[in-house]
């Protein structure tokens, strides 16, 4: 697979059944495999602006101050996930790349629009560190935002919003900052089984699944997608087949990745299958560790490039809603 940005904002915090299905299967992508004149070409290099900093503090303040509706007790959920994993990406020169990536973001629903829609403040930290020391790989991104989440039912949710980012690079000495719009969606499903009820100890457990997908403007604070609209998403299916008692479940599974852009740019543009095997792990009732191995192929048609890969990797995410902001507020 190549390298794609994984969003905060498909990091739902959610109810009932989906925070469970999104701890059970949501897994780490691949982050974005920018161009060298992407590494080249950015503004206010080696400094944070002032303005920037402020805008992200001021948010900060947001989230822990705004009033709403005589509550005494806001829900804050927050998540987090991080992915160990080599190669890099399908492409030449991640080819030795060892990558650690991660985001966790922090939430108040501050405002229920209806009982399936809720107003969301959100703070966020994206990070990746790998042993190339390639530019794209090598960063530190602050966000905060709004958006309205709206559930389509136990199982799928859409989102709506906008955020304000610095994205700091190390290995180029750079920082970039802007507003970013998105949409993004998530949905989750058990298939069917229709041998439910059989002694048979060799059938499959579950057939668990997944997709999610983002439309986002700009694709990033980096000048050459400044004017750029990214359309990106995931599906994966999968079968539960072994039950391997404390030490977890194995997972059989095949996948789908794709990514289209507006400005036609080669690492924007790409379609990756594969197939898998990974050992599922939950622990207490919100963390997830699955360790894996995927064989994939990834198919770039801007520069007419298909590439073939094995990834091994360990990944974990967890949920959280400690409940921590209460306003003392007046029946």
């Amino acid at each position: 697979m190549s390298h794609k940005t994984i969003y905060s904002s498909l990091l739902f915090q959610a109810p009932g059944v989906l925070k469970k299905e999104l701890l059970e299967y949501l897994r780490p992508r691949r982050t974005i495999q920018r161009s060298s004149y992407s590494s080249q070409h950015g503004e206010r290099r080696g400094r944070i602006p002032g303005a920037s900093l402020m805008t992200i503090v001021s948010c900060a303040a947001i989230l822990v101050t705004l009033p709403t509706m005589a509550q005494k007790s806001l829900p804050t959920p927050g998540s987090t996930w991080g992915e160990i994993r080599f190669p890099g990406s399908a492409q030449p020169e991640d080819s030795e790349n060892l990558i650690l990536e991660g985001a966790a973001e922090q939430g108040v629903d501050f405002f229920p629009i209806t009982k399936d829609t809720v107003l969301n403040f959100f703070g966020r930290v994206d990070y990746a560190l790998d042993t190339e020391g390639l530019d794209w790989n090598r960063k530190l991104r602050l966000g905060a935002g709004v958006k309205v989440r709206h559930y389509l039912s136990n199982t799928a949710v859409i989102a709506v919003g906008v955020k304000y980012e610095i994205d700091r690079r190390f290995v180029d000495d750079r920082t970039m900052d802007g507003f970013q719009l998105f949409s993004n969606w998530f949905g989750s499903w058990q298939l069917p089984d229709s041998h439910h009820g059989s002694s048979d100890q060799l059938r499959p457990l579950a057939y668990p699944g997944l997709t999610w997908g983002e439309v986002r403007y700009p694709g990033s604070q980096d000048p050459v997608e400044s004017d750029d609209i990214i359309f990106e998403g995931y599906t994966e299916q999968g079968v539960d087949w072994v039950n391997w008692g404390r030490w977890g479940t194995f997972n059989f599974y095949a996948n789908l990745d794709y990514i289209v852009d507006t400005e036609k740019l080669e690492w924007n543009n790409s379609i990756a299958y594969g197939v898998g095997v990974k050992l599922k792990k939950v622990i207490g009732s919100n963390v997830l560790l699955q360790f894996g191995i995927e064989a994939a192929r990834e198919r770039r048609w801007v520069s007419d490039q298909t590439e073939d890969v094995i990834f091994v990797y360990l990944n974990w995410s967890g949920w959280w809603d400690p409940r921590a902001i209460r306003l003392d507020l007046p029946e």
